[in-house]
């Protein structure tokens, strides 16, 4: 898979998350996102900026808005957990001091899960939701965000092949 190219699939992927997220909890400013981790975070599936619950762009992020260093955000943690990682306000998590997501995006609470190959146990990056309000996540939502890590792996194996 091209590690540089947003994916029409994966970005519906994160808009129906953020959906998912936004209508469980109430809050309307929920970010998904599909993560394929490398030497750098490439969201190859990010859902459009919302307000209000709702789509503030027709538009698709540009490549630019997609990258983030290694030392950002809680997908690596993820991925080094290899299981869901909630964080009902990423202050209580001591890793988030200086963390340029949390400044730069407004970032107060996290849910994540690995997105693992289920025949080679091969981590393919996460998938993840991320607000602007603290939230007491349960274990619906933890279920529901590893139901929606599975949905990332099938829409990847079923991407062509270069």
């Amino acid at each position: 898979m091209d590690q540089q190219r947003p994916i029409a699939a994966l970005d519906a992927l994160a808009d129906r998350l953020a959906d998912a997220l936004s209508e469980r909890t109430g809050q309307p400013m929920f970010r998904g996102i599909v993560n394929i981790v490398t030497h750098e975070q490439f969201f190859a599936g990010l859902s459009k900026p919302r307000a209000g619950g709702q789509s503030t762009s027709h538009a698709p992020a540009s490549v630019a808005e997609r990258i983030m260093s290694l030392t950002e955000g809680w997908c690596v943690y993820t991925m080094a957990r290899r299981k869901a990682f909630p964080l009902n306000n990423v202050l209580d998590y001591p890793r988030s001091a200086g963390n340029g997501a949390m400044h730069r995006l407004g970032v107060k609470t996290y849910l994540g899960a690995p997105m693992i190959h289920p025949r080679t146990g091969i981590q393919l990056g996460t998938v993840c939701g991320v607000g602007t309000e603290t939230t007491q996540w349960r274990r619906e939502d933890v279920e529901l965000i590893k139901q929606f890590a599975t949905e990332g792996v099938e829409v990847i194996e079923q991407l062509p092949r270069s």
